[in-house]
């Protein structure tokens, strides 16, 4: 372990932290999203069950999710569809803003990480040809390849920060907007069953109509 940390050099201590913080920016996000509350199909119906008897039964106890939300529209079931729309919009932001939240810093990490890994490259080979330059012997190829591998270290481990930074900015990004996307939806049709309407789902999205329940 001690040869690895002395042959990234002086960027050994920059992509270490980078690779700490990275790892715990994962784990705290996908503690968050493994909370979330599924959007199943059963829940759904119930929640527009609910909307359309104004029952707020169906969200006792502390309400998280998509449940804050059901729960949020039924207190303020009795104002008007566009005041309506515009509390579930300020909620939405919100909701949108908590779950997106580091994934920018988490994404700066794998951009910055094999910038860094090139850096301590390019350190080492200079290192490497001064020391070169400086020996009057003849250059071997072993000599060469020990250079070498010290000075591509680095870049071994830029990218070995990078890579899951970004795949679990990108992912966590894509689980995000899919959550949110089906949120809406959810709290769309229980917005329109307040009013007495429902969206009736026959199998084809051109099938889809308002009803009179």
């Amino acid at each position: 372990m001690s040869q690895w940390w002395s042959a990234m050099g002086p960027l050994g201590w920059p992509l270490a932290l980078c690779s700490l913080l990275a790892l715990a920016l994962i784990l705290e996000r996908l503690w968050l999203f493994i909370g979330l509350q599924p959007l199943s199909q059963a829940a759904g119906r119930a929640a527009v069950s609910a909307c359309r008897t104004c029952e707020r039964e169906h969200c006792k106890g502390r309400a998280r999710g998509w449940r804050y939300g059901l729960a949020l529209l039924l207190k303020h079931s009795a104002l008007p569809a566009v005041q309506r729309e515009e509390l579930l919009g300020c909620w939405l932001l919100e909701e949108r803003q908590r779950l997106n939240r580091q994934l920018r810093l988490l994404q700066l990490i794998g951009m910055l990480a094999p910038m860094l890994g090139l850096l301590g490259t390019v350190l080492g080979m200079l290192e490497m040809f001064a020391t070169i330059a400086g020996q009057d012997s003849p250059v071997t190829p072993a000599l060469l390849a020990d250079g070498l591998w010290q000075a591509l270290y680095t870049t071994v481990w830029g990218l070995l920060v990078a890579i899951p930074a970004l795949a679990a900015g990108q992912g966590f990004a894509l689980w995000a907007e899919r959550y949110l996307e089906g949120l809406q939806a959810l709290l769309n049709r229980c917005q329109l069953a307040l009013d007495g309407l429902e969206l009736e789902l026959t199998g084809s999205p051109l099938a889809n109509q308002w009803v009179l329940p």
